[in-house]
């Protein structure tokens, strides 16, 4: 192949559009749902979160209490009902079960009622694996799995991380500051944790959180409210702050390397109303652009970073 030839094809690649999905609010198959406020004082409710698997979306129906999945083309492919959900219910997060860290076809689903306190575990034909509702967890409001089925979960109101059994026991809690979590391929759990006149740093615990493994000084004082979205395979993990201003829906996002050296940073807006509105794969991340209050006139969209 000559020079001149492969000169085009990367600038093809670089020129190619960003891959994105967008979708429309509605009753029929293939729209997600949407609920209006019933006074001045509720929120919309429509999806809460989403995950990106290969070239597909998966997407938390919060209105309608559904996991629905969409191919590159915004096409849906699947539906799955969430069983055993009370009369009521706020679905704030999910995340996918795969049997092995490399796989792309999820084996179950696993969700969180903050209303009722609910933990939801189900597989792909909608059956109920486990249901729990912890007694001293108060705000469920976020969720991760790992490979071998534990799983954790984010209680906002107690600062806390309840680690879990596959079979739904509480092992045991880890301190935490409200500021995201995510788990690793070697199922390490990584948070990030504030210290005064010091600033950010960046923690990796293993055996399900119990045993610290490094500290990362990530510094950066004037910045508030970091999040901690994901660790891919190389140890590089992405953290979003709300700059000094203090713009809750304005954000800085930075990609760490497994050390804490900074690799990359981007400004973005984050939506309102959308719990997990951001997700990281281990090559791209993707951003919700959508307004509830708007909807249904204008559709929700996923796009790439």
């Amino acid at each position: 192949m000559s020079r001149v030839i492969v000169a085009v094809a990367a600038m093809m690649m670089i020129l190619a559009p960003a891959f994105s999905w967008e979708l429309s609010f509605g009753t029929e198959a293939g729209k997600v749902g949407i609920k209006a406020p019933v006074s001045a004082e509720d929120f919309p409710v429509g999806p809460a979160s989403y995950r990106v698997v290969g070239d597909n979306l998966w997407v938390l129906d919060s209105a309608n209490g559904k996991v629905l999945c969409f191919d590159s083309s915004s096409k849906l492919v699947k539906e799955v009902a969430i069983p055993s959900l009370p009369k009521e219910w706020v679905l704030d997060d999910f995340a996918l079960q795969f049997s092995d860290s490399d796989a792309t076809e999820p084996t179950a689903i696993i969700v969180v009622d903050l209303m009722e306190r609910l933990v939801i575990k189900f597989g792909m034909d909608g059956k109920e694996i486990l249901k729990i509702k912890p007694d001293n967890l108060i705000q469920l409001d976020e969720i991760e799995i790992d490979s071998n089925g534990q799983f954790y979960v984010g209680d906002y109101a107690n600062s806390i991380i309840g680690v879990f059994a596959a079979d739904g026991r509480q092992l045991h809690q880890v301190s935490w500051q409200c500021s995201g979590f995510a788990v690793d391929r070697e199922n390490n759990l990584h948070i990030i944790h504030f210290e005064d006149k010091v600033g950010h740093f960046h923690v990796k615990l293993s055996n399900g959180g119990t045993t610290e493994v490094s500290r990362s000084e990530l510094g950066l004082l004037e910045m508030q409210n970091p999040r901690i979205w994901h660790v891919n395979a190389k140890g590089e993990y992405l953290v979003s702050y709300i700059p000094p201003s203090g713009e809750t829906n304005s954000q800085v996002l930075y990609t760490y390397s497994s050390t804490g050296e900074i690799l990359k940073r981007a400004n973005f807006n984050s939506p309102y109303y959308i719990k997990r509105y951001l997700f990281a794969g281990n090559e791209a991340a993707w951003l919700v652009d959508a307004d509830y209050m708007k909807a249904p006139g204008l559709p929700i969209k996923f796009k790439q970073l």
